[in-house]
């Protein structure tokens, strides 16, 4: 430290820390004085001190306890003055209850008044920053404190459409900083817009036109991102990389093929899979062709993201451009699934929440380190009152105003099973068939095990689904750089078949490993997602032998079994194709180029898209594969080994209300063929050629299953077999 330099803190509510750096520090001549905003003195009882080698400590203590809202100065005779640090107010013990906030935050718009809100507790002044429409200067306006640390002001007539920030003193330091609960900002999160919902509102979502959805387990769920999906240049989308080219009709690759909002409402899934869409930093709205990025990178969290906007300047462009896309496909029977990013923002100390209430919102270890657990610099406080009441509220707004159908949580791990609660009681209020799912890893943070949402709780939240990393392990081999080498049960380590039986059922029944979750309605079965590298590219360094047609039948096999385990089948833009990222491992911020669903490969491999529809088809009809019950699944499936490392799953869906009374399932993803003989006469209800049970009118008594497949053979209920 330089000569002269001292700091002053608040560390409990009657007790100010001075800290001097000084080479020349003599006791006797240092008289310390405090002072209030209006410079009147503020009494203290005692000083005691501390000296080491060129620093020297005091301890105040005031006759008062502290009062936050004021901006205090502390004087040094000889060393001038400091402004009066109260950022340890936030671990009083008191704080959360006092301060705790219930009330509207934010811009309260009508015609003839808007009113702002901040929470901002330990600031000493908040002044309103706004631009007159069609003027270029700024107007400035003090807003008055209120009850516990909100900060409030009128403005008077029609406001909509004007742009504002606030000025937030804090410690002695101003920071401009837009309004955390703004619904819609400038290019860029520069400036809050004021708006009038009721321009957005009046959207018909067309929830009316939505199938019934009783259980997770009939979601059958997509994953992708607005722009990947909709950036493929041979297409005629007009507005690629938003969400209106996200439904935009008759659209087409090369003139012939399907492309964009066509393409996927005819896939067949039932849950659309939205990578985030809320404001993320490291896209530039204004030149948005020049950077990628996947947006795990939060910027605000009401603000949809200006780059998939038509016009990011229009106020309102933004939100109605993903309200219509809400509502086009639930016209056609698909439900919406926001990825959200609760655990982490872009950047802590440049972030608005850090500027508004200085070391509140984020977790710290206990040497007072900002947590990390992660991997992106800081963790939220989730388990803070009003950072919970932040999220809850976001979440809220997004179903109740967007008309949204799930939350994916990224890395639900760090959240605190509190908050989780909160908000599923929220959604399910207004959406009964609303589906959570999220992250479960067990992630280092410094908040209590026990308390966290991942999978080792599993068993207390029994209400949220999680990405069964287990089950993709088993069935593909391994996901990281380290271990791509190895295989999986369906890339033909047949060692692993034990664990083949576990995962399938939906990892709930106690045989190879204990059960993971208490009910199939918890296991996210995956074996592709945005994160690592995908399938194809995998088996190239796994399964090196093989030609690439190999890999596509793999590939197949692999979508198969996804879509008839137990639990909730996901799969990964491009996975029913074997789209390549190049050996790309982790392409949050590649390129269009490694990223985008490339409809000319769709085109070339239309059979795939076909085999893939004729899967969901097939999982729809079978409601027994919806099972959730542990004691069910383990009553009506039966394992068996077969010959060469193969395996069969024999259903019993007697009492079932589906169309089938046997229902067999062959898997070989060995590279011989195997031949089965069975027990009775079945039809073939599913293989290469598709979902072919309604048109089979063969009965086989043997059969063979070719290499790297899975074949389902079976009778419809009221069939007997030949006669």
């Amino acid at each position: 430290m330089a000569f002269g330099q001292f700091s002053a803190h608040l560390i409990a509510p009657r007790i100010i820390r001075v800290v001097l750096y000084s080479d020349k520090y003599q006791y006797e001549q240092c008289k310390v004085t405090i002072y209030d905003d209006n410079d009147r003195l503020i009494p203290f009882t005692s000083k005691s001190k501390v000296v080491q080698y060129k620093v020297t400590a005091f301890e105040l203590t005031l006759e008062q306890p502290f009062v936050l809202g004021q901006n205090y100065k502390v004087y040094l005779q000889n060393f001038g003055q400091v402004p009066l640090n109260v950022s340890e107010a936030t671990t009083f013990p008191n704080f959360d209850t006092d301060y705790y906030y219930s009330g509207p935050l934010g811009a309260d718009y009508t015609e003839e008044r808007t009113t702002f809100r901040l929470w901002a507790p330990l600031a000493s002044r908040v002044i309103l920053k706004y631009e007159v429409p069609g003027e270029k200067h700024f107007l400035y306006r003090k807003l008055k404190r209120g009850e516990r640390g909100v900060y409030e002001y009128t403005l008077a007539g029609n406001q909509e459409g004007i742009r504002y920030t606030y000025l937030v003193l804090n410690n002695g330091l101003e920071e401009e900083v837009t309004d955390p609960y703004a619904i819609s900002s400038g290019p860029n999160g520069t400036f809050s817009y004021v708006v009038n919902k009721d321009k957005y509102d009046y959207f018909v979502m067309h929830d009316d036109k939505l199938p019934p959805f009783d259980k997770p387990t009939e979601a059958i769920i997509y994953e992708t991102s607005v722009r990947d999906q909709t950036i493929d240049e041979r297409t005629d989308i007009e507005y690629r990389g938003t969400f209106f080219g996200m439904i935009e009709g008759q659209r087409k690759v090369k003139g012939v093929y399907p492309a964009g909002f066509d393409y996927l409402k005819d896939l067949g899934f039932t849950h659309l899979q939205l990578m985030p869409v809320y404001d993320f930093k490291t896209v530039n709205e204004q030149q948005k062709w020049q950077t990628y990025n996947w947006g795990y990178d939060p910027q605000q969290y009401f603000v949809l993201e200006g780059s998939y906007a038509r016009d990011p300047y229009d106020p309102y462009g933004r939100i109605s451009d993903f309200k219509k896309l809400v509502a086009r496909y639930h016209e056609v029977g698909i439900r919406i699934i926001m990825d959200v990013v609760f655990n982490h923002v872009f950047d802590h100390e440049t972030s608005v929440f850090e500027k508004i209430v200085p070391n509140y919102y984020f977790r710290k270890t206990s040497e007072g380190v900002i947590s990390n657990g992660s991997g992106c610099g800081n963790d939220l406080a989730t388990e803070r009152p009003m950072v919970r009441r932040l999220i809850v509220d976001a979440c809220r707004y997004y179903v109740e105003k967007l008309g949204v159908d799930g939350f994916r949580f990224d890395l639900m791990g760090l959240i605190d099973i509190k908050t989780m609660q909160e908000i599923y009681k929220m959604v399910k209020e207004i959406k009964s068939d609303f589906l959570i799912l999220g992250e479960g890893w067990e992630m280092m943070t410094p908040h209590p095990k026990e308390k966290l949402a991942h999978h080792g709780n599993a068993s207390k939240t029994p209400e949220f689904a999680f990405f069964n990393d287990a089950f993709r392990e088993i069935m593909k081999g391994g996901s990281f750089a380290e271990n791509l080498h190895e295989r999986g049960y369906m890339l033909g380590a047949t060692n692993y078949r034990a664990g083949f039986y576990f995962a399938y059922a939906g990892s709930v029944l106690n045989t190879t490993f204990s059960p993971r979750y208490v009910s199939a309605a918890q296991s996210v079965n995956f074996v592709e997602c945005h994160d690592n590298g995908v399938l194809v590219d995998k088996m190239i360094i796994s399964n090196p032998q093989e030609s690439a047609d190999t890999h596509l039948e793999r590939l197949l096999s692999l979508n198969t079994i996804v879509m008839l385990a137990f639990g909730i089948p996901f799969f990964h833009r491009g996975q029913e194709i074997g789209v390549s990222k190049y050996g790309d491992l982790n392409s949050y911020k590649s390129s269009d180029k490694v990223n985008q669903f490339p409809y000319t490969l769709a085109w070339k491999r239309k059979e795939m898209v076909e085999y893939f529809k004729a899967l969901t088809a097939l999982r729809k009809d079978c409601k027994f594969l919806h099972e959730t019950d542990p004691k069910v699944i383990k009553e009506r499936v039966e394992f068996i080994d077969l010959s060469g490392g193969a395996s069969a799953i024999i259903y019993n869906p007697e009492h079932d209300l589906s169309p089938y009374s046997h229902f067999n399932v062959y898997v070989n993803p060995t590279s011989e063929p195997i031949f089965i003989n069975l027990d009775m006469p079945l039809k073939i209800i599913l293989n290469r050629a598709g979902y072919i049970a309604a048109r089979s009118q063969e009965y086989v008594e043997r059969t063979m299953v070719a290499p790297y497949s899975v074949i389902v053979l079976g009778l419809q209920k009221g069939d007997f077999g030949p006669k």
